[in-house]
């Protein structure tokens, strides 16, 4: 067997030795290069803008009741069911389309009289006493056509309806208006970063960070707390405008 002279051994270990650190370096150069073009910038500046627009509202959403009582719980039932068919059928010959039409509550419970045996001398203890029975339907219906809001309303008591509890107007469709209000941010936000970076004397670079919120998307609305008793042929309603808010904020990077 050939002996390995102990010179050369060393040699060709030492050169494998080296290669080896050579690639690990290269390699963790490689790594600490990445982390260091990956970290945010060390100067940044920061503005903000905000975009308004005013729009009219296309869609009235109203939210109406129709409640029976009464001492025999079919009664009540059969009663409720056929004003309800009743203000169905209106909102349908009215132009109302069936996917408009959406019942939200429909809730039976008794009513009680709880102080029917009740004397001032001595207190006692009184069980319940049913005295009938409430059903309150609920309908959520929106009208599309707002220049039919007011007579419809205004002929809602007529067929059976006796609560309105609320209306809303609201825009169907707000992209278009959310976008023209973003543009109008961030062109504020924008032109601020400029007046300032001027001001200071200092270069911006790109933008590294954008964030925005929306408001103002709340509908208008009219609310009827009480139940009711009679209405005009055309209820006075008052459409109004909304109001959609865009705000951004921009982070620079400064040069």
């Amino acid at each position: 067997m050939a002996k390995i002279n102990p010179s050369n051994f060393w040699q060709y270990t030492l050169g494998i030795f080296l290669i080896i650190i050579s690639i690990v370096a290269l390699v963790a150069g490689w790594g600490i290069s990445y982390v260091i073009s990956n970290m945010p910038p060390e100067h940044t500046l920061t503005v903000s803008g905000e975009g308004k627009i005013f729009a009219k509202p296309d869609v009235a959403i109203v939210e109406m009741s129709v409640i029976s009582q009464h001492k025999n719980v079919e009664l009540a039932q059969s009663e409720n069911d056929q004003k309800m068919q009743q203000v169905v059928n209106f909102l349908k010959e009215s132009g109302i389309d069936e996917k408009d039409i959406k019942t939200t509550q429909y809730n039976l419970q008794p009513e009680y009289d709880y102080s029917w045996c009740r004397t001032t001398e001595y207190p006692v203890y009184c069980p319940p006493k049913l005295v009938d029975y409430m059903l309150t339907q609920s309908l959520q219906v929106k009208i599309r056509d707002l220049s039919r809001v007011g007579k419809i309303i205004g002929n809602l008591s007529e067929i059976g309806v006796n609560q309105i509890s609320d209306i809303s107007f609201v825009i169907d469709n707000d992209t278009e208006i959310k976008a023209a209000a973003r543009q109008k941010a961030i062109a504020e936000a924008k032109q601020k970063a400029q007046e300032m970076a001027n001001a200071a004397n200092i270069e911006l670079g790109k933008i590294i960070e954008i964030n925005e919120s929306v408001s103002g998307l709340t509908p208008q609305r009219i609310v009827y707390q009480k139940t009711i008793e009679s209405a005009d042929a055309t209820a006075p309603i008052e459409i109004g405008t909304n109001e959609i808010v865009v705000s951004v904020s921009l982070i620079y990077e400064i040069k």
